[in-house]
Parts: C-alpha cells; sequence; structure tokens
C-alpha cells in the first residue's frame, strides 16, 4: 500500500502577517491531508514528535490564533471552526511511522538537504523534526525499499518531487531485522526522499507499476490503474480531479490471468499502457472485435447475459488484453491473453 508521512511543519499556523494566498494554500493543503484520511489505500503518517515540536514552537493552531488570521486577512470562505478540528483529527487519527516502519531514532552529523528545504521551517524544534524525518525515511528507502518503495513526505512546500539527503549516521535505533549496515563515519549515507505538497503532487510521487506488482487483488489493480489513468492525462496537459476516470470494472478471472503470469515490471508497463487507452479510447488500430471464430466474415462476440461485445487490444506478441464493453460503454477487464493464439474471454 502507498504510503505518506505529513510533516508537523503542514499544521503549523501561518506567520500572523503572511499573505492571504499563504494562509489559503495553508487551508487548502489541511483539506488535502484530511481527504487523505478517507482513502483506503493510502496509509497516513505523523512523526511521533510532531505534537511535540508544534508546541514548544508556538505554532500549534489554536482557536484564537487561527480567528485573528482569519479576521485580519478577510478570508471569509474558511474560519478557525473549521480548521482546528481538522487539525486535532490529523493529529488524532495518524500513528506514528517510527512504530509501523519499526525505527525509532538516528544519532547523526553534517545532514545537507538537495535542495534546502530545512531553512523553510517555522522554529528549531520542527526543522529538527524533519532532518529527523527525512533521514530515517531516506534511510527506510534506500535499505527497506520494500517497506516503503511507494513512501513520501508532505511538505508545506515542495518545489522538488525528491530531494536528496547526505549524512554522518553515529546511531539508529530500530526494531528491525532485515537491516542491512548503514555506512558509518567518515563515510556518508546518502539517500533520497520523495515529496509533494498536495494530493496531486502526491499522485504523481506514486509508481503505478509497483501498486500493480504488489496487488493482492482486483483492488489493487483498480488503484495501479486509476492512478496510471491519472498520471497519463497530467502528461497531456490537462487538469483533472482525482475521480475524472471514466466508470471501469475488473471481471472476476482478470487478476489470476494477471498474477499467474508473473508478470515483470515491463509487462506490467505495458499492461497498464493498453488499460488507460483502452478507457481512453485512443489507438485503436491496436484493437479489434474478438470473434465468434477466426473468419474474417464472423460476428462479434456477445455476451449472453447482457449483450456485452468483446474486444482484444495488443500489448505486445505474446500478450493481449481481453475486455467487454457494455451498451452503457463501460469497460470490463477480462483477462490477460497468453499465448497470442489464445482468443478466449472470461464471461
Amino acid at each position: 500500500m502507498p504510503s505518506v508521512t505529513i510533516d508537523a511543519g503542514v499544521l503549523a499556523i501561518p506567520p500572523e502577517h503572511g499573505s492571504i494566498d499563504e494562509l489559503r494554500h495553508y487551508v487548502k493543503t489541511l483539506l488535502d491531508c484530511s481527504e487523505l484520511l478517507n482513502t483506503p489505500w493510502v496509509a497516513i503518517y505523523m512523526s511521533e514528535r510532531a505534537s511535540e515540536a508544534l508546541w514548544y514552537d508556538d505554532l500549534y493552531p489554536e482557536w484564537h490564533k487561527l480567528n485573528h488570521l482569519f479576521t485580519a486577512t478577510g478570508i471569509e470562505e474558511y474560519d478557525a471552526t473549521t480548521v482546528l478540528p481538522i487539525v486535532q483529527r490529523i493529529l488524532q487519527r495518524t500513528p506514528s511511522f517510527e512504530n509501523h516502519f519499526r525505527i525509532k531514532e538516528v544519532v547523526y552529523g553534517k545532514m545537507t538537504t538537495q535542495p534546502d528545504v530545512l531553512t523553510l521551517c517555522s522554529g528549531p524544534h520542527l526543522k529538527d523534526d524533519l532532518a529527523r524525518c527525512l533521514l530515517l525515511i531516506a534511510i527506510l528507502r534506500s535499505h527497506f525499499p520494500q517497506s516503503a518503495v511507494d513512501h513520501s513526505l508532505i511538505l508545506r512546500h515542495a518545489s522538488h518531487m525528491t530531494i536528496q539527503i547526505r549524512a554522518l549516521i553515529h546511531i539508529l535505533e530500530h526494531n528491525r531485522d532485515d537491516l542491512i549496515t548503514l555506512p558509518s563515519p567518515p563515510d556518508y549515507f546518502n539517500g533520497d526522499v520523495q515529496v509533494c505538497d498536495d494530493f496531486r503532487g502526491l499522485i504523481l510521487s506514486l509508481n503505478e507499476v509497483n501498486i500493480l506488482l504488489n496487488a493482492t487483488d482486483a483492488g489493487g489493480v483498480k488503484i495501479a490503474i486509476h492512478v496510471a489513468f491519472f498520471k497519463a492525462r497530467v502528461d497531456q496537459g490537462d487538469t483533472l480531479d482525482w475521480d475524472d476516470i471514466p466508470i471501469f470494472s475488473i471481471g472476476n478471472v482478470f487478476f489470476e490471468s494477471f498474477s499467474s503470469r508473473r508478470p515483470t515490471p515491463d509487462l506490467s508497463r505495458k499492461l497498464l499502457r493498453a488499460i488507460v487507452e483502452t478507457l481512453e479510447q485512443s489507438n485503436l488500430h491496436q484493437t479489434h472485435p474478438l470473434r465468434n471464430n477466426e473468419g474474417g466474415a464472423s460476428p462479434p462476440r456477445v455476451r449472453r447475459t447482457d449483450q456485452a461485445k468483446a474486444w482484444r487490444r495488443d500489448i505486445d506478441r505474446d500478450h493481449h488484453l481481453h475486455y467487454w464493453i457494455t451498451d452503457e460503454n463501460i469497460v470490463e477487464l477480462a483477462s490477460l491473453s497468453f499465448p497470442h493464439n489464445d482468443f478466449t474471454i472470461p464471461e
């Protein structure tokens, strides 16, 4: 499952004399994070020190502080009674990534980040907590990739999608039994962290191929398809919401037909591309109806239960996507066909 850690600085109250745009961005980021709590396919975490860092830096959002900000900027669409419950909900409902990943503490020195995101922190405790989180997540990504292959860090502002980390690691406290030896001083640890500052950035940071390869059921397949479709439309310059995707369904046999092939990343990437093109109804020269027999004059195959029509799309020479299209123009993914001369389609 993809996962994210929310930096405590995301919750920190904006500066008193900040701009209206900054306050609006603050609220939007909180709303994005709140929406993630309702998303069952993304696991949300925070540092176990988040509340403490906010409190010691006097940046914990309180009613009177928020109310003063909204009044001073003249923003009327939001108020303290809207925002404060979101902050409290995020803090109360997000488990710590330290407990989940069983990596507790790190003692380090001479740490640098590229770009330098630490100077953007609003207070010294938030800066220390962010530095610690960045280093721990970078260690997870480089030494426990199966645990954090699609883990991102949500910052209030993220101009880059990847932050490079460099540090001397003196001590790492953990409860893992799969630790690979880390470089010790004078050798530097080098790693990276995926970052984003909104829901769109989070989706763009995900690896749909990894999601598909790690799927355990049709639900996981659907998430991978949704991410692939969203990213494809963004690449085409479209602006769309997460829910702006054609309705489609996955047949009972589709996941088994995929997983039984022991798919490689290359096949998974090609399959997702074929599915996205099917939903977009593009590259139609790579499709043709599945017919009742091999004769060119044979009529297209029709499902008895609902008169849906059977179709076949090329993936590569040996693999093909078989699917149904209903009278309502809804795509139902039926199977990953193999080998080339397999023209069957599950009903």
